[in-house]
């Protein structure tokens, strides 16, 4: 069975012949480790492309992901600014909304007019020529509770979640039909799955309550779009997210990708065989700083808590560093690859 149709075994809650292995993300990972800062590699199609194939080659990831790392371009294309760094991904500097009231004046036309977005979208296609028939070909990028709060600002939109919840609606309302837009991009240029990432609503920044009203419904909602044009969606929330993991399956996504603070085990019991899983080895204390051994050990444990029902891929914890040395990251995808399900 190809790498593609295994792991698309496994998100279709199917019979896949091993324990499907995806890198998470890792555009930092990928062009800081060949050299390369973000800024350099978002300028040609040609050379991402060609970078992500052959460290793919040496990585052996089910999923190769477009568009790693450049989460905050939107912003920049509908008028915020942003900052590339040296090693790791790229911060906002100026927010996009000073009020809820400016998205009248936001065109979202103008993703398209990007050159960074627009060369991604590119590299999606060139990826998707080159080995989409042996790999599945995805897209990365922020969900529309995270989205939002790049576009208004983080600590504003938590504000007025106490304080304007009308404008937090307005604001995650708008960031939910901007996901939708920048991704459906990837897909038409060949991404079969869209990697949805919402840090900002962490079971260790917000609330079930304010997650359950603010996060779940325009995920939903995305996602509901998303599928109804034909894409696969994993969702990945950082930190612990235990106390609402009941919540995940109504929100319409194939898989839960889920952070090194929350038990696998736990995620097996609550979501049974109603939905695909992922994680979650240390990205930091193993991956970066483990032995392959200590790797490949940790990634025993994942599959052992998983039970082999099939419907486990395993994946960090979260985003690649630039540190994790090549070695640990084979050492969790052979890992994988070694072991065949029932």
């Amino acid at each position: 069975m190809k790498p593609k149709d295994n792991v698309l075994e496994t998100i279709r809650l199917g019979k896949p012949s091993r324990v499907a292995a995806v890198l998470f993300s890792g555009g930092a990972w990928t062009f800081n480790n060949r050299g390369l800062t973000l800024e350099q590699a978002v300028a040609s199609p040609d050379l991402m492309a060609q970078v992500i194939v052959e460290t793919n080659a040496k990585a052996h990831s089910d999923i190769v992901w477009a568009g790693s790392g450049f989460n905050n371009l939107p912003v920049r294309a509908l008028g915020g600014k942003i900052k590339f760094r040296v090693k790791g991904t790229m911060d906002v500097q100026e927010p996009l909304l000073k009020t809820a009231a400016d998205i009248d004046r936001i065109d979202l036309d103008r993703l398209g007019e990007d050159e960074g977005i627009n060369n991604i979208w590119e590299t999606t296609a060139l990826l998707d020529r080159a080995i989409g028939d042996q790999v599945l070909i995805g897209a990365c990028g922020w969900g529309p509770f995270t989205l939002g709060a790049q576009f208004y600002g983080t600590e504003r939109l938590m504000s007025a979640i106490y304080k304007d919840r009308p404008a937090v609606r307005a604001v995650l309302d708008f960031a939910a039909e901007a996901s939708f837009r920048y991704y459906e991009a990837y897909r038409k240029k060949g991404a079969r799955i869209i990697s949805v990432a919402e840090p900002t609503a962490s079971g260790d920044l917000i609330s079930r309550e304010h997650f359950e009203e603010f996060a779940i419904p325009y995920l939903t909602k995305f996602i509901k779009k998303s599928k109804e044009a034909g894409s696969l969606n994993l969702v990945h929330i950082c930190g612990n997210t235990t106390s609402r993991l009941d919540l995940i399956p109504g929100t319409g996504a194939d898989v839960y990708s889920v952070d090194y603070k929350v038990d696998l085990a736990r995620v097996r019991d609550v979501f049974g065989n109603r939905l695909a899983y992922a994680g979650n080895i240390n990205p930091a204390g193993i991956l970066v700083n483990g032995t392959p051994d200590e790797v490949a050990a940790a990634a025993r444990e994942c599959i052992a808590k998983s039970g082999g029902q099939g419907n486990f891929i395993m994946m960090p914890g979260c985003d690649l560093s630039p540190s994790v040395p090549l070695a640990n990251i084979r050492a969790m995808i052979e890992t994988a690859l070694d072991s065949p399900l029932q």
